[in-house]
């Protein structure tokens, strides 16, 4: 902004903007600072008004302060309720200007008056508050140095002259103070002011080069839906692939929970301990991995419908309880008894995922998985004493492998996927997920799902007393189960893990190779004439002609509809897990842990 500028005409039309706007600021941004003048004017009054000081010499300039600050709250008035059009920029500007010309030099008046009277100490704090006038008023107003200048300017030099005066070397040393105050304040506002304009004519010109991108910001739509189709097709190619990354490892696991019963030794022991957390860390890793290109991909389907929190509730209560007890972790659950519209395999496995991070970042203390009835919602938490969340970090939490107390990214603690997982699986089910979180005290992540009416069961009549007991198999006969897979090294692992846990393995590639396979059991005496299969284990992916869906229906044509099954897959197809749960097959992942095979099938 040039010297003076008393008008807007004749200017670009940004420019003129520009100023306009600058004014409009200047309105409504420095009446503000009259509201701290006042107080400090009635302290100057109180602390004179008793003085050897003439009551005129210091009132005559505070009424001049009073009357200016009157007509400046009615021109505020009526600039909030009209604003300032570009025909009125001329009045409102020397307005502006004439306001704090007048109020400057009312200070001035009041600080010549005061410094007559004060003591060399006074002088100095009196410098001090001008010196601190004057700067403020050039940052409030660094946007129109002008108007800073003018309301600055009289009130140093009055001040000034008035030490002048004294003739004393610290009365002109603090003149010269003053004056060195007031130029270096008016170069630097200048120069500040000037930018701030600059800036301001350069967002203009940026807002016009805006409307001319827009061609380029279609291309641009049309670029990102071929990039998303793209991933897409990524998330397809890593999800399909999953099932041949999977088999080895399910291997792995099964031959590593066979061979501890041959590794006697102590040594041996702790290596094959080793090797099975690292197969475990590996498993972890890749279900989050699956997880997040099968979400990507669209091959996870939302199926909400009626869930018993409770039964949820145990299902993770026994298997968190030993994780937090191997831990050295409290483990308490606080279930309820409501049900939820939900889909249960989603759910589970966001509260799976956020009891394992949870358990991962509680170096001690306490885990503690709630549900609390809240109107017409039901919120599940999962509460921790770990090492909780900077507040910064709260959001990015749920990125893409972003790991917040794993800068360095040891590979014990994962690759930062869990809490990327939840987030895709609660905007899939179409459920909030909060955190709250104090950096060392622990976190708080809480899952609100809708409430529903209880769906009431028929109980089955309780049996005789002892008749529980006397259809309990003895663990050293469990029975016989039935294995299919096409992969022969995944029917040797799996039937060597269940030898070693007491039952009988019938394992085949086909149907029927595997009732050929219970036949030659019944031959040789190792299954009794007239005894069925205790459970049926198939992969999904048999081949071309058949799936594990449709051998596991064969099989119950042969021993019976209620005979117990479970579909073991590596395949990420969206809706295998409701086809599954619709003919009464439970859908299991791989790799499967070996321990919780077992617990699976004792359970069956």
């Amino acid at each position: 902004m040039s010297w003076w500028r008393g008008s807007i005409k004749g200017l670009a039309p940004i420019e003129s903007r520009i100023d306009l706007q600058l004014l409009q600021d200047s309105w409504r941004i420095t009446p503000s600072s009259v509201l701290s003048q006042i107080p400090a004017l009635l302290l100057l009054i109180w602390m004179v008004k008793d003085s050897p000081l003439p009551r005129w010499h210091w009132a005559a300039p505070a009424v001049g302060l009073m009357l200016v600050w009157a007509v400046v709250g009615l021109m505020t008035q009526r600039f909030q309720r009209f604003g300032i059009a570009a025909s009125g920029y001329r009045t409102w500007r020397a307005a502006l200007v004439g306001w704090h010309l007048l109020q400057s030099i009312f200070w001035g008046l009041m600080g010549v008056a005061l410094l007559s009277v004060a003591t060399s100490s006074w002088k100095m704090s009196l410098v001090a508050a001008v010196v601190v006038y004057g700067y403020t008023l050039m940052l409030v107003l660094v946007h129109d140095w002008i108007v800073g200048f003018f309301g600055s300017f009289p009130l140093l030099m009055l001040v000034s002259l008035r030490l002048l005066v004294d003739q004393e070397d610290s009365s002109v040393y603090l003149a010269v103070v003053l004056m060195l105050s007031m130029i270096t304040c008016m170069f630097i506002s200048s120069g500040i002011s000037r930018r701030l304009r600059e800036g301001a004519l350069l967002r203009h010109e940026n807002a016009a080069l805006v409307l001319q991108l827009r061609h380029e910001i279609n291309q641009v739509t049309l670029a990102k839906a071929l990039a998303e189709g793209a991933d897409r097709q990524k998330g397809e190619f890593f999800a399909a692939a999953s099932h041949d990354l999977r088999q080895p490892l399910h291997v792995m696991m099964l031959l590593t929970s066979a061979l501890t019963p041959w590794v006697p030794q102590a040594e041996g022991q702790d290596l094959l301990s080793k090797i099975s957390t690292s197969l475990k860390s590996l498993s972890t890793l890749f279900e989050r991995m699956f997880d997040v290109a099968s979400i990507d991909a669209e091959r996870v389907e939302h199926q909400p419908q009626a869930l018993a929190l409770s039964t949820l509730y145990r299902r993770l209560d026994h298997e968190f309880a030993v994780l937090c007890t191997n831990k050295g972790l409290s483990w308490q659950v606080d279930a309820t008894d409501a049900w939820v519209q939900a889909d249960p395999h989603l759910t589970e496995r966001i509260l799976r995922n956020l009891l394992n991070n949870a358990v991962r970042y509680t170096p001690q203390g306490h885990v503690r998985l709630r549900a609390r009835v809240r109107g017409r919602w039901v919120v599940c938490q999962v509460w921790d004493s770990g090492v909780g969340v900077a507040r910064e970090h709260r959001e990015r939490i749920f990125d893409d492998y972003f790991q917040a107390h794993n800068t360095s990214r040891r590979s014990g603690e994962g690759l930062g996927l869990g809490l990327a997982v939840v987030r895709r699986l609660a905007r899939l089910g179409r459920v909030q997920v909060t955190v709250r979180s104090r950096l060392g005290r622990g976190s708080c992540f809480s899952l609100r799902l809708p409430l529903r009416e209880a769906i009431v069961t028929p109980q089955p009549p309780a049996l005789p007393n002892g008749a529980d007991h006397a259809e309990r198999k003895d663990p050293r006969q469990r029975g016989v189960v039935v294995v299919i897979d096409d992969e022969p090294q995944v029917l040797d692992s799996m039937a060597l893990v269940l030898r070693q846990n007491g039952w009988q393995a019938a394992t085949g590639t086909t149907p029927q190779v595997a009732v050929e396979a219970v036949a030659a059991l019944q031959t040789t005496g190792d299954m009794p004439l007239g005894d069925l299969p205790v459970a049926v284990i198939s992969d999904y992916r048999l081949g071309l002609t058949i799936t594990g869906l449709e051998a596991i229906a064969q099989l119950r044509y042969e021993f019976g509809e209620d005979l117990p099954a479970f579909l073991l897959t590596a395949d990420a197809t969206s809706d295998l897990g409701s086809r599954a749960a619709s003919v009464g097959v439970t859908l299991l992942r791989k790799p499967l842990n070996p321990n919780e095979l077992v617990r699976i099938l004792n359970a069956a």
